[in-house]
């Protein structure tokens, strides 16, 4: 039997009352963190705040109904162009029991861009991991290379 996939805007609300949500979490960070000397602490409240400003959404992938994945977005103008809407990743994930199965990543994703199209949005920032590298991925879905993403470790740094 087919499995049935969907794809759409969730509340949070309804995210965090999913029964595997906390474990999916779990596997985006262990995979996918390059500071897990951190601890995994969301603020919840802030983002059901900005949830509710229409700052903050999550475009979320089902298949038979259980949370497969997800990408968060946090969609403002930018400060340099006040009258364009912007959408910036904050974090993807496909859980890897969905991956390479009924191309779940790539529909979710070219399901994110046509309704971030019809909330406005002119461009999507997306990032690429240097752990899990998405380049031709992200090529395939039409998005081009823009810049590069860094991490400086200022608590690990020792000054001069």
């Amino acid at each position: 039997m087919r499995s049935k996939v969907s794809f759409g805007w969730e509340s949070l609300e309804v995210i965090l009352a999913e029964p595997n949500v906390r474990e999916l979490l779990g596997q985006y960070w262990e995979e996918l963190s390059p500071i897990k000397h951190i601890p995994l602490d969301v603020d919840w409240p802030r983002l059901i705040e900005w949830e509710r400003q229409f700052l903050f959404r999550v475009w979320t992938a089902r298949v038979d109904g259980t949370l497969a994945g997800f990408i968060t977005w946090l969609i403002q103008t930018h400060h340099l162009h006040k009258t364009t809407l912007f959408a910036v990743d904050q974090g993807h994930y496909v859980a890897p029991a969905f991956r390479d199965k009924g191309m779940v990543g790539m529909r979710m994703w070219r399901g994110a861009k046509v309704a971030l199209k019809q909330a406005g949005c002119e461009f999507a920032m997306i990032h690429d991991n240097a752990l899990r590298p998405l380049s031709p991925f992200f090529l395939a879905i039409g998005a081009r290379p823009f810049s590069s993403m860094w991490l400086m470790d200022l608590a690990e740094e020792t000054l001069p």
